[in-house]
């Protein structure tokens, strides 16, 4: 079934655009960031033209305006989600200005989840079900142990990172053609790099998938993000989005990718959910790997709030990380340093853990028979975690 969205949504998704990339202009003017990755938003497929606003101030009373007149949209997924857009534009805006310091509300403002991060207890109930499963697998000792053999079984090393991954995205292309339409000629490839602030990266514009080869990397961490950051993660929802406007179903926003928004969460739960959408999940080793990715996105939440909100020192936050950490080794306590270090991603961390949050309970929920128009409902349009709620 075909999500075609209203004349009036469509025309309304324009203007939206507009002003979000007005946002950024502004922010690249104050902050002189001039690498497209640096900026509020890190792509732009259409070439959308910023509204020109002068100030902050004057770009957020652009935006209360448009999110009044969300409110008027006729369907009521759009409702929700672009008045909620509007709020994560408007709260950037007063983050800039310096009027929004708490990294609780630049959470919930920003991204629209729940902003307290992992707890102990949370964590704990994660790595005592991480013990049972490596158990369940032959493995023996004590967590840690357990993790280490593990890994060591499972390694694929960094000179063979790159070879693995384009043989994956082979087999994942394929099973996503079974499931979405493919865009015929057009491929992503590997790269892989050493010292990013990032386990992997998917660049739209150059067609490759970044891969940092400094964490431990197993085959079923290399399987995930195949799915996350290719097929039928972002490389899909980009294309499909760009070609929903093009087709004239989708809005023009969607051919944006913006950081420190409403719609980031669910861009990185649906990419998590790849290897559900796939049903490419083989075996105990599979979700093992799945559940580490998801004890790894919830320290970073945890990490984020000890630098940000307690005020660790860097070096306790690292010994935290390192003693919780369900593997990858000192190239993933690097990476997730850098990574929540920057100000202007710390934040976005909650976005992973979150999203997951937000997504796989409704996938769980879709019947088998309703999958075409779920993926057409979420690769079609953006969302928020509780737009995304609303399909049926």
């Amino acid at each position: 079934m075909e999500f075609r969205l209203s004349d009036q949504t469509i025309a309304f998704s324009v203007d939206v655009a507009r002003a979000t990339m007005g946002v950024d202009a502004l922010y690249r003017r104050e902050t002189g960031f001039t690498d497209l990755h640096d900026g509020l938003v890190v792509l732009n497929m259409a070439n959308v033209e910023p509204a020109a606003y002068e100030s902050y101030q004057a770009a957020q009373s652009h935006l209360a305006e448009l999110a009044q007149k969300a409110l008027a949209l006729p369907e009521p997924d759009r409702r929700l989600y672009y008045a909620q857009a509007c709020t994560s534009l408007w709260s950037f805006c007063q983050w800039r200005q310096d009027q929004l310091p708490s990294m609780s509300s630049q959470i919930g403002l920003f991204l629209h989840a729940d902003p307290a991060p992992a707890s102990q207890a949370a964590l704990d109930v994660y790595s005592g079900e991480l013990y049972r499963m490596l158990g369940e697998a032959g493995y023996a000792g004590s967590l840690k142990q357990r993790i280490d053999a593990w890994e060591q079984k499972n390694l694929v090393p960094a000179d063979e990172v790159q070879g693995t991954m384009d043989e994956m995205m082979v087999e994942a292309r394929r099973r996503t053609g079974e499931i979405l339409p493919l865009p015929e000629g057009d491929y992503y490839r590997c790269e892989t790099v050493s010292g990013g602030p990032f386990n992997a990266s998917s660049d739209y514009g150059n067609r490759r998938v970044i891969i940092n080869t400094d964490p431990i990397l197993t085959t079923q961490k290399l399987k995930h993000l195949v799915c996350h950051e290719v097929y039928p993660g972002h490389f899909m929802q980009f294309t499909l989005r760009r070609q929903a406007w093009e087709q004239g179903v989708g809005g023009l926003d969607g051919t944006l990718s913006v950081c420190n928004h409403s719609s980031s969460c669910t861009f990185e739960g649906i990419a998590d959910c790849g290897i559900r959408f796939l049903d490419w999940e083989e075996g105990i080793d599979d979700r093992i790997s799945g559940l580490v990715s998801v004890i790894q996105s919830a320290l970073g939440t945890a990490a984020s709030y000890q630098m940000h909100t307690l005020g660790w020192e860097n070096a306790q936050v690292e010994d935290f990380l390192r003693k919780n950490a369900p593997g990858g080794g000192e190239g993933w306590v690097n990476n997730r340093m850098g990574f929540i270090s920057d100000p202007a991603r710390a934040a976005l961390i909650s976005s992973y853990w979150r999203g997951d949050e937000g997504v796989f309970p409704v996938w769980e929920r879709v019947e088998k028979a309703d999958r075409p128009r779920f993926f057409t409902y979420i690769y079609n349009r953006l969302h928020t975690i509780q737009s995304m709620q609303l399909f049926r």
